[in-house]
């Protein structure tokens, strides 16, 4: 999917493999043409129906989007490989091109979940219809597959994957108990190197250092950045806020001398320093933290998100602070909570732990190795 927190869980996999000597091909789009490049992949081009938009809040409108997406993509990418077809396709969760296309070319599959692998319940409570099939678009899709001689089960290859690879560990899993995927490798997240971004470093004053992001998808919301910058304002906190392209920096001012603002930031060499993280609660953002031991404030923006927003309450790892509770006020007490809470700093740590312990990059391309090469020459 052409998103941010879709593609970069996988960038660190793609470098891993071509230092192993695998010719990678990337499906990707304009946007995301540099990074794929910086990863040693080989790009292959596909149009972006969506660029310039904000993803949908109501994540049924977003899996449409990718339905949709998948029906432009699918001719696109079928010439593109008709004369070079892949000995494995490693795809997204929701960007059925690539599955869809394996089926034809008669190749393995594996999914890459950036986010919880469909569990028990996820299409009711994350989507809100009864069956996917409900999801508007769907007859589209089945109606374009059928058109490029593409049979396979869209369920399957949805909700009950032969082979995964999930970029967080089990016990983040939403209802893992109930994850259908025939077999499932938590790899947790695959930093990488991301050094092409800038460096942050900081200030010189010592203060413990709070960032603050929603992400990259839902960063138009300037009222909920002006709160951020009343909570902080002539506290001992430095405040470093990534606003996104959309929000005017001026609906922000005056500000205070402890709070930065940016577009962007180089958001690991942020969190390398950060005491707290004041975040949307995206997958990505979220293990991001967690590998650099740093408690979260989550201000979830849609369903996905507050199924993250769950499991750091319940593991302890930080506060979900639904959004219409995000006064100055009360953001302020959650970053002290989170901070001083010796519970939650056990969470942490316990998380950070399990993440170092689950792999990362090299453990994603050891599965895709195997799936790759003969059992014979896969145990060398």
């Amino acid at each position: 999917m052409p998103q941010q927190g879709h593609v970069f869980p996988t960038l660190a996999v793609v470098t891993e493999l071509v230092s192993r000597g695998w010719r990678v091909s990337y499906a990707t789009t304009e946007k995301f043409l540099p990074q794929v490049l910086l990863s040693g992949a080989h790009p292959v081009v596909y149009r972006d129906i969506s660029a310039g938009q904000e993803a949908p809040e109501d994540l049924a409108a977003g899996v449409t989007t990718a339905v949709m997406q998948t029906v432009a993509a699918v001719p696109e990418l079928a010439q593109a490989f008709a004369q070079d077809a892949p000995d494995l396709v490693l795809y997204d969760m929701y960007a059925w091109a690539g599955p869809l296309l394996a089926a034809r070319w008669g190749v393995p599959t594996i999914q890459l979940a950036p986010t919880h692998l469909p569990y028990e319940g996820i299409v009711q409570e994350l989507l809100g219809v009864e069956d996917i099939a409900h999801i508007p678009g769907f007859a589209q899709l089945v109606a374009a597959l059928a058109a490029h001689g593409v049979s396979a089960d869209v369920y399957e290859l949805t909700l009950a994957p032969r082979q995964a690879v999930a970029f967080f560990p089990e016990c983040f899993q939403r209802r893992a108990n109930t994850v259908k995927a025939a077999k499932a490798a938590y790899v947790g997240p695959a930093l990488g190197d991301r050094s092409h971004q800038g460096t942050w470093n900081p200030p010189a004053s010592g203060r413990p250092v709070v960032l603050v992001s929603l992400g990259s998808q839902y960063t138009r919301r300037p009222a909920f950045y002006r709160s951020c910058v009343d909570a902080f304002a002539d506290s001992p906190w430095h405040v470093v806020m990534s606003i996104g392209q959309d929000t005017d920096m001026r609906h922000l001012e005056p500000l205070p001398a402890n709070v930065e603002v940016h577009a962007s930031v180089p958001q690991l060499s942020v969190l390398a320093h950060a005491d707290a993280f004041v975040t949307h609660a995206g997958m990505g953002s979220v293990m991001e933290a967690l590998a650099y031991g740093v408690p979260l404030v989550a201000v979830p923006q849609m369903a996905e998100q507050r199924a993250n927003a769950h499991q750091i309450d319940q593991l302890a790892l930080g506060l979900h602070l639904p959004r219409e509770e995000a006064t100055p006020e009360r953001l302020r007490e959650a970053v002290l909570h989170v901070t001083t809470d010796p519970g939650i700093a056990r969470g942490v740590e316990a998380m950070r732990r399990q993440i170092d312990e689950a792999g990362g990059a090299a453990t994603a391309a050891d599965v895709i190795e195997r799936a790759l090469l003969p059992e014979s020459a896969a145990s060398l």
